[in-house]
């Protein structure tokens, strides 16, 4: 199959058709992971738990810099 890509703002977007949605149990909310490959491109859908973990990692990794930065100030407003 073939499809076209349409402008969408600065960037492309692809429309997937409503037949691959279904048979792949996907809709607009899906987070999709995009692989470069040799000759083109491919996007693979991400689980809901492997976002949540994702998202869970970023947040746990936004602490440990803010705490890197700010722990100090922080330890001593909580202490206060």
């Amino acid at each position: 199959m073939t499809v076209k890509m349409h402008r969408y703002g600065g960037s492309s977007a692809v429309i997937v058709p409503a037949y691959i949605k279904k048979a792949l149990g996907i809709d607009e909310t899906t987070e999709l992971e995009v692989e470069l490959k040799e000759n083109g491109f491919m996007f693979t859908p991400v689980s809901k738990k492997e976002a949540a973990l994702e998202s869970d990692q970023d947040f746990i990794n936004f602490l440990k810099e803010t705490d890197q930065q700010y722990g100090d100030v922080t330890r001593r407003l909580v202490d206060k």
